[in-house]
């Protein structure tokens, strides 16, 4: 047991300035209360002591950068001044910080004001607070009925005189336990342990599963004021399993099987995957991981499919997957790796710190998933006979590795899902091991289930990060963890929390509100308050009436669409909430393991109508014509609350998605490049790559937006709301820091060429703030077609976009269309994201404008070459845009930015007579080019050579590669013979790999030469010569062509320009199946509107307050047939 360690024997403090200790490495300090130190005080006079800890300081940082406390001490001559780490600054909830300390500073100022007078201190040191301290070898045991059981307690001396140390337990008054303490009394010599043992027997009066809390207190030389006490957890074993199922539970899911053929068919599903599984062997001693993360399928497949078989075959690969865990030589417990990941320096890199096993690929969220599987496992195998005592023992080895981790890295100040995944892995694996400390530790302990629910989950039930994945991950994880409390007696399903009030979501430093944000993030919790308490069926709740009536939750944030149908099984499993029952069987599958058989009607259907939250700040807008089959009712979610953090976009006001016939025309990861990638942050977060306005092709601030107007009808469902943002730039870099420069080294390891600004710009900076833009859409949806109604307003001068990006365009229609110029990139900002646009075509026209989409859906090509949309029905959809405001736009087109497999890095050479004439290395993707020109007098003989570093899509291209003669002539190399080694010729000059026309930056490349190599290992080489031609130089360029190609599934992006302090917007969506059913739609003025429809309805629309002071929004519609109102519709402000 660590009593004390010594910082430093003595030394001289001058008063009013910092004398500062470097630990000289890594310190942890966890095993102590608080930092000691002995001053000597000058007679009648006080002293404040004041202690600075620095913890380390690296990545984001991880840490505040120092925590203080302080004391006043009034004595003379030698005084001790106990500072305990409890009253420090720093917040309990980030107590992980005392792991890591670096450095202290200790500070003295008297009362009488006077400086540098030297005042000698000693024995200064950390120490544990009490005369006495109290240990146990396990803070809870578990056994059965006459067992009994023996805790192991070790009792310090922390003073440097002798001590007697009386035990005894102490009594509530309820108590059935009979706890023995031998012995009851210590005489403890300075500095001294002794040893203690209480034991208890266990009685059959205890229900399995139950536990009584035996409280043993020590009391040192007679002073009760000093009294310690130990809380020791006893626990009558709950028969195995009970985590996924009690033995009851698997019952049931055996009669499912028998009766129901969903249940078979997965069963049969879970079976075939597990018989195709090879066990694999763990990755071995000193290796970062020891599983890869899928492998947690196959072992759930296999322990489900032999509980419900009996297959003894895939009994023992479980079984063998889970001895390889636990082999302390070659499997988790043996694995080495980095706790902590972000790091930005090759610097931070080599710092010490802290390191331990891990047990598969990922992060500390997958480890708690991989862990989640590995304990439901084990306590459903627990009592096969292929067990040994070893192999038992091992398994809580492990699992308490993972526990001890688990334990600090969730006390970091973080609640998304990163620690919330670690604590459920750990509290699961406590649960395996009927550990009751640990149980209570990871429900009630910081970080644990009550402090993720208090602060993670929002008025409205929605989590926090808003990202459906990532939404339906918690509500999933928690449901799991209610069902596996329950045979512990642990109402977790019907737990109620007080919430956290607070706004910030999470308390580590980086994520705390600044005047500039960390990477321009919010971590507050946006919306009203009203609800006085969470539980983990409010996010469930939340979530239910945004899922379309094929059971899809449209994706938000970081997500992409997610299919619910099986997960509401889980929660109707739980709560048995016949609302749930809609979703379920709308599904094509059925949850093995939670599917009830029988399913009541439910009182309605989820997705009839329209609805909004608040906090999340989404409204789904739902068409309601009779006679409609729910699919062909058009839907439409407008985003506009909280931004989520790390998963949030930059999207308030903007579409999120719109949808009719099951098929879904866009959705916020449109296009995907990974997290690890810079555009993560740079393009597929930040606002241009979404369906709203943009101000100055810039990035919207996430700030606390409001709803104007929700409104639900029966001809219109309408919905208005408003931000006031300022506008900055991506996060330089994307997700920073990270230990490479940027652009130039993290262009070159992703293969993605960025332009060098003028202006060098840090990692992540967002540069300068625009002013505030108060920001305002409506959105209504009509039996045929989506109104989207845009204001924004300003003091100076803007450039402001309504942008939309669908696929499949067929082409733009205006009276007076002029294309007025073309662009490689639609912005040539090196900070921003409108240089991701590519191939852009600008045009002068008159309102309206028609651009015209229509896209073959599937879901493979939906869902590959950078796109990632994923449950769409298939078959084909087209899609209007009708912009009837402004009247005179400039209206661009571009192709939008998707992360298809062309990056590389490319390095060439062009030589002469052998002579290096010129080379350089870049990324090539959408940019990435590079223009050459040396000279050839008395070159004899020119090579072209180029290698790529890995392989992709075929792109590279020289661009016009030509010989200049003396003469001025150009002759394009394919006009020269030559000898071409290791060249993909492709499909000749001005023809890309795929048949489509050659782009590099979004420039056409007519003149374009194939020079891929076919075998990407070896350089691609061609040779030409000169002799007698009179070449005096070679210029040309060289890139990787984007997009490759003819692909009608790639999306474009159109946007509506206007210019001034002030704008508008009017746009009409339609989605249709080949038969439109707006034929005409023009605009009078901004809040006017006529839409002429082919059945021969007119619609008058008129907007009013969009632009008002006070922001009370309405809309009005008026139906016409002919000279006839056949009906009407007005909203309320």
């Amino acid at each position: 047991m660590k009593q004390a360690e010594v910082l430093c024997e003595q030394g001289v403090l001058l008063s009013g300035r910092e004398l500062v200790y470097e630990c000289g490495e890594l310190r942890d300090w966890r095993d102590y209360d608080a930092l000691a130190v002995e001053i000597w005080i000058p007679e009648g006079k006080t002293a404040e002591i004041a202690a600075r800890v620095e913890p380390l300081s690296f990545g984001r940082p991880e840490y505040v950068a120092d925590t203080s406390a302080k004391v006043w001490v009034a004595g003379s001559g030698w005084t001790e001044a106990v500072l305990a780490f409890r009253d420090f600054n720093a917040m309990e909830f980030t107590s992980a910080l005392w792991r890591l300390v670096m450095r202290v500073g200790l500070t003295v100022r008297l009362s009488d004001g006077a400086e540098g007078e030297e005042l000698p201190i000693r024995h200064v040191r950390l120490k544990k607070l009490g005369r006495i301290v109290m240990e146990a070898d396990r803070l809870s045991k578990a056994g059965e009925p006459g067992d009994t059981l023996e805790y192991g307690i070790t009792v310090a001396n922390l003073t440097e005189l002798p001590q007697a140390v009386a035990l005894h337990p102490a009594a509530y008054g309820f108590e059935s336990l009979q706890p023995r303490v031998e012995p009851d009394c210590l005489v403890l010599g300075p500095g001294e342990e002794g040893q203690v043992c209480l034991s208890v027997q266990l009685h059959d009066g205890m229900a399995a599963g139950g536990y009584e809390d035996t409280v043993l207190r020590a009391v040192p030389n007679g002073d009760s004021g000093e009294t310690r006490q130990l809380v020791l957890r006893t626990v009558r074993r709950l028969p195995h399993p009970y985590i996924l199922h009690t033995e009851e539970g698997w019952e049931g899911v055996r009669r499912n099987v028998e009766r129901y053929d969903w249940a078979k068919e997965e069963l049969a599903r879970l079976t075939a995957q597990a018989e195709a599984w090879t066990v694999p062997e763990a990755e071995g001693a000193g290796k970062p991981y020891a599983f890869e993360l899928n492998q947690r399928f196959n072992l759930h497949a296999a322990a489900v499919a032999w509980k419900l078989t009996g297959r003894r075959d895939l009994l023992e690969k479980a079984v063998l997957l889970l001895r390889r865990f636990a082999d302390p030589a070659k499997g988790y417990p043996a694995t080495d790796a980095p706790y902590l990941h972000i790091y930005a320096s090759s610097e931070e890199m080599k710092l010490p710190t802290p390191r331990g096993p891990k047990v598969c690929t990922g992060g500390l969220i997958h480890e708690g998933e991989f862990m989640l599987t590995v304990s439901s496992c084990y306590d459903l195998l627990y009592d096969a006979d292929l067990w040994t005592p070893e192999d038992h023992a091992r398994m809580e080895q492990a699992f308490r590795i993972y526990m001890d981790k688990a334990d600090w890295m969730i006390r970091d100040g973080d609640t998304n899902n990163i620690p919330s995944g670690g604590m459920v892995g750990a509290l699961l694996c406590s649960m395996a091991l009927q550990d009751m400390h640990w149980i209570k530790r990871f429900i009630e302990g910081p970080g644990g289930v009550a402090d993720m629910m208090r602060t993670g989950i929002m008025d409205d039930g929605w989590y926090f990060e808003g990202a459906s994945n990532y939404v339906l991950l918690f509500a999933d994880m928690f449901a799991r963890l209610a069902q596996a409390a329950e045979p512990w007696g642990m109402n977790l399903k019907h737990l109620q929390v007080p919430p956290s009030y607070r706004k910030d979501a999470m308390l580590a430093p980086w994520s705390l509100p600044r005047e500039k944000p960390f990477l321009g993030m919010s971590f507050a919790k946006f919306g009203p308050v009203r609800r006085n308490f969470r539980s983990i069926k409010d996010v469930w709740d939340a979530m239910l009436p945004f899922t379309d009536e094929r059971g899809i939750l449209p994706g938000i944030n970081d997500s992409t669409d997610k299919d619910m149908a099986q997960a509401y099984d889980l929660a109707y499993y739980l709560w048995r909430d016949p609302r749930y029952v809609s979703v379920i069987r709308r599904g094509s599958r059925r949850d093995l393991l939670y599917g009830v058989g029988e399913l009541p009607e439910p009182p309605e259907d989820h997705f009839a109508a329209s609805a909004y939250a608040d906090n999340a700040g989404l409204a789904v807008l739902r068409s309601r014509t009779p006679g409609r089959q729910p699919g062909e009712q058009l839907q439409v979610v407008l985003k506009y609350g909280s931004h989520g953090g790390y998963h949030g976009h930059f999207d308030r006001t903007g579409l999120a998605s719109v949808k009719r016939y099951g098929k879904n025309a866009y959705g916020p990861l449109a296009s995907w490049f990974g997290y690890h990638s810079f555009m993560f942050k740079m393009w597929v977060q930040a606002s241009m790559s979404h369906m709203m306005t943009v101000v100055d092709q810039r990035m919207q601030e996430p700030v606390e937006s409001r709803r104007l107007l929700f409104h639900s009808g029966g001809m219109v469902q309408a919905c208005a709301v408003e931000t006031r943002a300022r506008w900055m730039d991506p996060p330089y870099g994307g997700q920073t820091p990270y230990p490479e420069s940027f652009p130039e080294e993290r262009g070159l390891a992703e293969g993605r060429d960025m332009p060098r600004p003028a202006l060098p710009r840090a990692q992540g900076d967002t540069g300068e703030y625009s002013e505030p833009i108060l920001q305002r859409r409506l959105a209504a949806v009509t039996d045929d077609y989506v109104l989207v109604a845009d204001y924004l307003q300003g003091e100076e001068q803007h450039t402001f976009d309504c942008l939309y990006h669908f696929q499949g365009f067929q082409g733009l229609e205006a009276q007076g269309k002029t294309l007025i110029r073309h662009t490689g990139r639609l912005s040539d900002d090196p900070y921003g994201a409108g240089q991701f646009i590519s191939d852009c075509h600008w045009y002068e026209c008159q309102a309206p404008v028609a651009a015209r989409f229509s896209h073959m859906y599937d879901r493979n090509t939906d869902d590959r070459d950078g796109r990632h949309m994923l449950h769409n029905e298939e078959g084909r959809m087209d899609t209007a845009l009708h912009l009837l405001w402004p009247p005179q736009p400039t209206v661009v087109t571009g192709w939008y930015a998707e992360g298809s497999n062309v990056n590389k890095t490319l390095h060439y050479e062009v030589l002469g007579d052998g002579r290096l004439l010129a080379e350089d290395q870049f990324g090539a993707w959408i940019l990435g080019k590079r223009r050459v020109r040396v000279s050839l007098q008395d070159v004899q003989g020119l090579t072209l050579r180029v290698q790529t570093d890995r392989p992709a899509l075929k792109t590279v291209f020289w661009d016009d590669p030509s010989v200049i003669l003396e003469d001025g002539r150009r002759l394009h190399l394919a006009e020269l013979s030559g000898v071409y080694r290791n060249v993909d010729p492709g499909h000749g000059i001005g023809v890309d790999y795929e048949g489509g026309p050659v782009h590099l930056e979004g420039e056409p490349a007519v003149g374009a030469l194939p020079f891929e190599p076919l075998d990407n290992r070896r350089p691609a080489e061609a040779v030409f010569d000169l002799r007698g031609l009179g070449a005096v130089a070679f210029e040309g360029a060289i890139g990787g062509d984007y997009p490759v190609g003819d692909d009608p599934a790639r999306r474009k992006t159109v946007g509506f320009r206007s210019c001034g302090s002030t704008a508008w917007f009017v746009t009409l969506l339609e989605l249709h199946e080949g038969r439109p059913m707006v034929i005409r739609a023009e605009a009078r003025d901004a809040g006017h509107l006529t839409v002429h429809l082919a059945d021969g309805r007119r619609q008058e629309l008129a907007i009013r307050g969009l632009d008002s002071a006070d922001g009370q929004v309405e809309l009005e519609l008026e139906e016409w047939q002919g000279e006839q109102l056949v009906r009407k519709e007005k909203t309320g402000g």
